[in-house]
């Protein structure tokens, strides 16, 4: 009867986190423009129900955060779940459903936002509904923080004004957007913690020509000629390899018996394809041209172009470094260089309670994997929430049955899609790891005697 009593309860937990997920992708909630509100006030409906509290927290009404809460004693540390509820855009030529149709098929839900992030948002939004309706009290606050604008982050609705707006929330532990692929290497299975972010940057590359008549062979000097051969040199530019000491654990759980940390980085970067490619992403800086420009006529020569680079650097990048290895990339030229400085890269302390809660919740449900401390290849809220509220705030989405490289290819592209039993699995991690840090005492988070 015992076995009979968790499939069924099991199977419930996941038709209600599988509609409400079917329900937020429905929401096109693209940015630009955003329009986060919509998804907010599906949430606000179902968690109101459940017995929370909700609070909408706006700068632009069109593009809500939400704040849920499930309130402690105050006898323990405080709890949040970290999500964003906007999306890149997706264009339907390039998908094979329709992306905001919430299709399920082969297993999965499949639409945009359906890892980035729409899963979490949705398996921590019924993980604290069902300790709502358990009636369970935790000794420190609970916390869903649903923000708008993580994925351009220039309108000012997003994370800086929630932090404004609620300077003193201050969670003590944070768990948001990162890693958590499960990947199958030759010394067992193993998930990645990012405890922190590389920092981010941006560069606007310049190139000028001289306009001319496009009819004419040799008319003119074709800056975008020009731009298209320094473009060309910075895809082929590889980074030196640094090696920063936020992904040493890695290395000496996949590095095998190599002496040098480059022997042993080489050696975990042959563990899975899908870690080759992340590891090579945290040992130097990534530029990529994102934004190309060349206003004019059609019937001239462009006279001027511009790119946008994005630049993902290590925490300890300064503004000088970055431009003398973009200048070295690029090489000679006509050019001009304007770089924002780089900015976040904050990093919180591996070894604390919430990570043992997340390697409690492992222990018992994939009991052969490794939890191993890194750091994250792209920017997240949670490194607001660490400059802000001083808290700590880890990255992690556990995917228990999802191929990684599924993941990796398809965020942010098309045919993004999450399996249903991964978002069982991410609910049931999260009501765990919600019971785990809501049953501590004191705030340096103490088991109760």
């Amino acid at each position: 009867m015992t076995d009979f009593v968790d499939v069924t309860q099991a199977e419930a937990l996941e038709r209600e986190v599988a509609a409400l997920l079917r329900r937020l992708i429905g929401c096109d909630t693209s940015n630009p423009p955003g329009g986060e509100t919509q998804a907010a006030a599906i949430l606000e409906d179902y968690l109101t129900a459940a017995g929370l509290h909700c609070e909408r927290v706006a700068k632009d009404e069109a593009r809500a955060n939400l704040l849920v809460r499930l309130p402690g004693t105050g006898t323990g540390p405080s709890l949040a779940f970290l999500g964003h509820l906007d999306v890149v855009p997706a264009r339907r030529e390039d998908w094979s459903v329709e992306p905001f149709a919430a299709i399920e098929r082969d297993g999965a839900i499949w639409g945009r936002g359906a890892v980035d992030m729409k899963c979490q948002v949705a398996a921590t939004a019924v993980a604290l509904a069902t300790l709502a309706r358990e009636g369970f009290q935790p000794n420190g606050d609970l916390m869903l923080l649903l923000l708008a604008d993580e994925e351009v982050g220039d309108a000012g609705v997003g994370s800086p004004y929630f932090v404004e707006a609620c300077p003193d929330l201050c969670p003590d532990y944070v768990v948001g957007e990162g890693a958590g692929e499960r990947f199958t290497t030759p010394s067992g299975p193993v998930y990645l913690l990012d405890c922190g972010v590389k920092a981010t940057a941006s560069a606007t590359l310049t190139v000028h020509g001289r306009a001319g008549d496009a009819s004419l062979p040799d008319g003119g000097v074709d800056a975008l000629t020009e731009m298209a051969r320094l473009l060309g040199r910075l895809d082929a530019h590889r980074s030196p390899i640094r090696i920063p000491a936020e992904i040493e654990p890695v290395l000496d759980a996949l590095g095998g018996a190599g002496e040098t940390p480059e022997q042993r980085l080489a050696v975990a970067r042959t563990a899975h394809p899908g870690l080759d490619r992340i590891l090579g992403a945290l040992v130097g800086t990534v530029m990529r041209a994102t934004v190309l420009e060349a206003p004019g006529p059609t019937n001239a020569v462009a006279d001027r172009a511009t790119a946008t680079i994005e630049c993902i650097v290590l925490p300890s990048t300064t503004l000088e470094d970055l431009e003398s290895e973009l200048r070295a990339a690029l090489g000679p030229g006509r050019y001009e260089l304007d770089i924002v400085a780089p900015r976040g890269g904050r990093v919180s302390e591996p070894d604390t309670p919430l990570r043992e809660a997340i390697e409690e919740f492992l222990g018992e449900h994939d009991p052969d994997a490794r939890l191993l401390p890194a750091l994250g290849y792209g920017f997240s809220d949670c490194d607001i929430m660490r400059e802000a509220y001083g808290s700590v705030a880890y990255g992690f989405i556990p995917f228990r049955h999802a191929d990684p490289m599924t993941n990796l290819e398809t965020k942010h592209g098309p045919d993004e899609r999450v399996a249903t039993a991964d978002l069982l699995f991410q609910t049931r991690a999260a009501i765990a790891i919600a019971r785990t840090i809501g049953g501590l005492d004191g705030p340096d988070g103490r088991r109760p005697e």
